[in-house]
């Protein structure tokens, strides 16, 4: 598998992503060098098992570089807006309805090297529940341990099969020093939520991964952001998806504006939630 369980002299664990030592580009380690798409059924295992994985060499330095420096100028912008989505009083800020705010965006909903995965957890037919954006500022703290939205309403035990997974676009390399994602792998197997105020876990592993590579996970793992100690912004792309019965968290088949309709792929229009959510009455055929 591309991720393995280091040792740390804290005892805790963290994932790691193996680098390629000439070309500087990370692979797998079940077919090193090898360039693929789809899903392999080791993949499909460890998803089922441990409910993440790391997902190498999705975007490119130049991605990285033009989406990181625009979400500044959103969250920026949004300041001054009196709009920002601030967290952890103020040591973080959510960016959100991606999709709406750029055509650089709608690129991200249909990648097909990412899509298989959803596709293993949530079924052909899932849909996107929002795109997003977390920017964790220095200094900010470890974060509670939840289940994400819908879950967290439902009672014990949760369903046996996933209703949501998410995933994280690394804008930036994720590491134990700058409070890469705390998760407790496999514990979606219990079927539980951590309990109000739970910030550790004696099985969590801290996510250690390069920038450019996507941390795909089921949404019933218990999950938080870490702790930011160095003196540089982390920041990931949030896309959030769910089962096409779900309602998702953002209305995008109401509320997408509609030249970013008119761009839509029958894929895209699929993920948006065309072809499971309510139609507008005044546009039957939209």
């Amino acid at each position: 598998m591309f991720f393995r369980p280091i040792g740390t002299a804290s005892g805790q664990r963290r994932l790691s992503v193996t680098r390629k030592p000439r070309s500087g580009a990370f692979v797998l380690c079940l077919k090193q060098g090898a360039i693929k798409m789809g899903i392999t059924e080791a993949e499909k295992k460890q998803l089922d098992e441990q409910g993440c994985i790391v997902i190498p060499d999705v975007l490119s330095d130049k991605e990285i570089e033009v989406y990181r420096a625009d979400i500044l100028r959103l969250a920026e912008e949004e300041k001054q807006n009196g709009l920002a989505r601030q967290h952890t009083d103020g040591r973080g800020q959510h960016v959100r309805w991606l999709v709406n705010k750029g055509e650089m965006y709608e690129k991200l909903v249909a990648r097909p090297k990412v899509m298989p995965y959803f596709e293993h957890l949530l079924g052909p037919d899932y849909t996107l529940s929002t795109l997003t954006s977390n920017i964790i500022d220095p200094g900010a703290p470890d974060g509670g341990y939840h289940v994400d939205s819908v879950l967290g309403s439902m009672p014990e035990p949760l369903p046996s099969f996933p209703l949501v997974a998410n995933s994280l676009w690394l804008l930036d390399d994720f590491t134990p020093e700058n409070g890469g994602t705390r998760h407790v792998p496999g514990i979606h197997l219990q079927r539980i939520k951590p309990p109000p105020g739970t910030t550790h876990h004696p099985e969590e592993v801290r996510l250690s991964a390069p920038k450019g590579s996507v941390f795909l996970f089921n949404g019933a793992i218990w999950h938080s952001a870490g702790a930011n100690n160095t003196d540089r912004q982390r920041i990931a792309l949030i896309c959030f998806c769910c089962r096409s019965f779900v309602k998702p968290m953002f209305d995008f088949v109401h509320h997408l504006k509609p030249e970013v309709v008119e761009r839509a792929t029958p894929t895209m229009r699929r993920i948006y939630g065309f072809d499971s959510q309510p139609q507008p009455p005044d546009q039957p055929t939209r």
